[in-house]
């Protein structure tokens, strides 16, 4: 039915009368003449063909005529610019709408809203295990420890939620409470927290019995400089004999932050340089002569990428140190953010970035000098189980050890 009507719409209602049919004869047979000279010469020039804004508005025409349903203008806006970037091809260039902007812009800077936890599925109960609490968040506060189990949200069970309705049901609006029942060993407690805004804690550290300094960097954002300078310093001052960087599972993070970071630690020199897309080669960070003079060890995994592996590489190409635990990720690529006219952005890829000597490693990850395969248990329960019995950093260990000798 639709296609028999779609073909009527082009036939004339009125044919014209045999009197005006010569006229009209010649002026179509004219017209036609002149636009294929004046196609034949444009076309030596310019490559014609229908534009995307008509075939949009022919394409929201049909919707608007044959389309069942009640569109949404702004559900449809949405995804003709997600998939304008999707068409990119490009797995590292997003499309965010306003209000996922300002989240992001918020989490680069570090400013961020929850209790605080960092959180996995405990692989024997399944209830949600705290893996590290930040320190001025409102669960420390409210005496979640590392360790707890978070059995029940609200008084429903987090076995029966599914673990991850359980996570995000523990979200709120700011100044909200969620209840929670907590295991800790034999007892059980019932925690209320306030859900606020607070800055995110991506450094947590700890001086080991053996002296080493242990430092896990979980991002890069805009508070990440500092509060690993201070981690750093206060392992230091403690007489730390020897740096532990633990960027395992970091997905990497602002180039700012990075960059930074490897300046506190390494000699003078370049830290990173950029090549865009019209081939123009930039310095984008280099480093003074100040450094922390200890031996240094980078634990990685599959899924150290990005700013992390900048991190990485720039440890090893200064000669600072050693990586140990398994290949990277490998994405060695820039991404800008630009945002449009109503607050919305976008982000795309704008150059491959290069490490200190040159060295690039998109597409390729960082082999560690120290390779680690973990066994299917090791993998389900690594967070679970004390650090100490973590075989990536015992062999971390292992390695300044021979270094020592």
């Amino acid at each position: 039915m639709e296609e028999q009507e779609a073909i009527r719409e082009e036939i004339p209602e009125k044919k014209p009368k045999n009197g005006k049919k010569k006229l009209i004869f010649t002026v179509v047979l004219t017209a036609v003449i002149t636009a294929f000279i004046t196609f034949s010469f444009c076309k030596s020039y310019f490559y014609i063909e229908p534009t995307v804004n008509t075939k949009l508005t022919e394409l929201r025409n049909i919707v608007d005529r044959y389309y069942y349903g009640e569109p949404d203008p702004e559900m449809i806006e949405k995804a003709m610019l997600e998939g304008y970037v999707y068409g990119l091809g490009d797995k590292y260039s997003y499309y965010f709408d306003i209000s996922d902007s300002d989240k992001r812009s918020e989490d680069l800077k570090g400013i961020t809203t929850g209790i605080g936890l960092i959180v996995v599925q405990h692989p024997e109960t399944k209830n949600i295990y705290v893996k590290n609490v930040y320190d001025n968040a409102p669960a420390n506060k409210a005496g979640l420890r590392v360790g707890d189990q978070i059995a029940a949200v609200d008084s429903k069970l987090v076995s029966e939620l599914g673990y991850a309705e359980a996570v995000n049901s523990i979200s709120r609006e700011i100044g909200k409470t969620v209840d929670l029942t907590v295991i800790r060993g034999d007892k059980t407690l019932n925690i209320t927290v306030t859900y606020s805004e607070f800055v995110s804690q991506t450094v947590f550290y700890r001086l080991l019995e053996n002296g080493l300094g242990y430092v896990e960097i979980t991002s890069f954002n805009g508070e990440t400089p500092s509060q690993f300078k201070s981690a750093v310093n206060d392992l230091v001052e403690k007489g730390a004999t020897a740096l532990i960087f633990d960027v395992r599972g970091n997905g990497g993070g602002t180039v700012d932050s990075v960059t930074e970071m490897v300046d506190f630690l390494c000699p003078e020199g370049t830290v990173m340089t950029a090549k865009y897309g019209d081939g123009t080669v930039e310095t984008v960070a280099t480093s003074d002569a100040s450094e922390i003079d200890l031996p240094m060890v980078v634990l990685t995994d599959e899924a150290t990428a990005s700013a992390a592996e900048l991190f990485t590489a720039s440890i090893k190409e200064f000669g600072k140190g050693v990586s140990v635990g398994a290949k990277t990720y490998g994405k060695g690529v820039m991404q800008g953010t630009y945002y449009l006219s109503d607050g919305s952005s976008v982000v795309i890829t704008i150059a491959e970035f290069f490490v200190h000597n040159d060295v690039s490693f998109n597409e390729k990850g960082i082999e560690p000098e120290v390779s680690v395969t973990l066994t299917e248990e090791q993998r389900i329960y690594r967070y679970i189980r004390p650090l100490t019995e973590d075989p990536v950093l015992i062999a971390a260990i292992a390695k300044l050890g021979e270094s020592d000798d």
